[in-house]
């Protein structure tokens, strides 16, 4: 394992921004299902995992607005199907935690 060690009579100052996990934001907007209503989630990593996610989430009924290329609103008051489409859902192994949360949305757990 590599380390920096950085000597020296100044001390370090500064900021870092984190980009979001792509792990956690794959799981947190399947959980948007378990709700009738809005949430907004932000910094969300600007990935193709994250794109296909909200396009299944679509394809269900939520309606999704990128606030900006970090942020978005997922409304999910009007899922009108609980079948998520092949085509999508095949793309990212991720796809499974939106199962979880249609089940658990129509009364089964």
């Amino acid at each position: 394992m590599e380390k920096l060690i950085v000597t020296g009579p100044t001390p370090l100052k500064g900021e870092v921004i984190i980009n979001g996990a792509k792990n956690a934001a794959v799981a947190i907007l399947p959980a948007t299902l378990l709700i009738d209503g809005i949430c907004t989630i932000d910094n969300l990593p600007n990935i193709s995992d994250i794109k296909i996610s909200c396009k299944i989430l679509e394809k269900l009924g939520a309606k999704i607005t990128w606030n900006n290329k970090n942020s978005i609103t997922v409304d999910t008051t009007n899922i009108t199907t609980t079948k998520a489409p092949l085509d999508l859902t095949s793309k990212f192994r991720a796809s499974y935690y939106i199962i979880g949360s249609m089940l658990r949305k129509n009364g089964r757990s």
